[in-house]
């Protein structure tokens, strides 16, 4: 089977290698210069189930559930793509209540968190300066360079014999008789049995021409990047006013929603502002500085839902888009994988009607 996957981001990558692995002859395009080019490049990258809300949308949950155990098959079935990975979080809110409250809900819904006290925290983070009365804390949580995973989910799928074209914008879906049959660059038609559309807030205009939309919005966020020399952060830490994680370089990482269009347009103004959030809560080693800060848009749902199946009415095409990409990538891939191969469709992951979103 011929398959031509548009976006090499986190999605589209890992939809590469899991199709590659199991023989599909795979195509992979993407109009960046190499993969991960996109909003990917821009995730802070945390693996968690923390930030899912077990009681306002459990079945969401349930994907986020699954995602986390696709991690640990992932990490047997391809050992590079977590060894740069590190384990654990800290998260807490304004005040103890909310934090234990928090807790009770993710232990009631299975999740392996546990309340953890000031002393606890101040002993296995002994650079936060404001230590709060308690914390949850994730065992399990993953921090990793989603830029990094994408790249490596592509070159485990050329391994598989696939190929990768980059810099290469996909103009038009190729059409006969309510079929697609494949995609047109700017030089070139290639042919496909089934494309598999993962490129993201992209898709809408991809898919406008045959009267049909996601329903896919995009949400800004920014992700920040800064100098350190010496490591002093052992897990993930969010609380209020700070979201950060230290690489393995000992550079830290940071993120932030946008709250305006205005910020959108300085996400420097944002670095600056979290630093500052950081020199109050954190003892930073001397030196740490604002190093880049990027806008990513990132493709979120309505009903916080992935998209992901054949579009209704059209032979040929597959849509695999979600937020947040970097926890469910691993699982997306598989999925796609079964359902375009196996023809074997997963009941965790809701069909979704085109028709409740046409085209504007």
């Amino acid at each position: 089977m011929q398959i031509a996957v548009v976006g090499a981001g986190i999605v589209g990558a890992s939809i590469a290698y899991h199709l590659a692995r199991r023989g599909a002859r795979v195509h992979l395009f993407d109009e960046g210069p190499a993969p991960a080019a996109g909003v990917t490049g821009k995730a802070f990258g945390w693996v968690n189930l923390i930030n899912g809300d077990p009681t306002a949308n459990y079945a969401n949950y349930r994907i986020w559930r699954e995602a986390i155990s696709e991690y640990q098959r992932l990490k047997a079935a391809l050992p590079k793509a977590l060894q740069h990975a590190r384990t654990g979080s800290l998260m807490w809110h304004r005040t103890a209540a909310e934090t234990e409250a928090l807790v009770r809900e993710h232990q009631a819904a299975g999740a392996t968190v546990e309340l953890v006290d000031a002393k606890t925290i101040a002993w296995w983070e002994p650079e936060l300066r404001e230590v709060p009365e308690c914390a949850a804390f994730s065992p399990d949580d993953l921090a990793l360079d989603p830029a990094q995973l994408a790249r490596t989910f592509v070159d485990a799928a050329i391994a598989f014999g696939a190929k990768a074209d980059f810099d290469q914008k996909i103009v038009a879906l190729e059409t006969s008789d309510s079929r697609i049959t494949g995609v047109r660059t700017a030089g070139q038609v290639v042919s496909a049995d089934v494309v598999v559309l993962a490129a993201g807030t992209s898709v809408n205009a991809l898919i406008s021409p045959l009267g049909l939309a996601i329903g896919v919005e995009s949400s800004p966020a920014v992700l920040m990047q800064f100098s350190a020399d010496r490591p002093f952060l052992n897990r993930i830490l969010r609380g209020p006013g700070l979201e950060i994680r230290q690489r393995p370089d000992h550079s830290l990482v940071s993120a932030a929603s946008c709250r305006s269009a205005a910020e959108e347009e300085a996400p420097r103004a944002i670095g600056h502002r979290v630093l500052d959030v950081m020199r109050r809560k954190l003892a930073l080693p001397d030196g740490v500085e604002l190093r880049q800060a990027a806008v990513g848009y990132r493709p979120v749902f309505a009903d916080g839902f992935p998209r992901l199946g054949f579009l209704p009415g059209v032979d040929g095409a597959y849509v695999a888009v979600a937020h947040p990409g970097v926890i469910l990538a691993p699982l997306l891939g598989r999925l796609t994988m079964e359902e375009v191969m196996e023809g074997q469709r997963s009941t965790l992951v809701p069909g979704f009607n085109v028709a409740a979103f046409p085209a504007s």
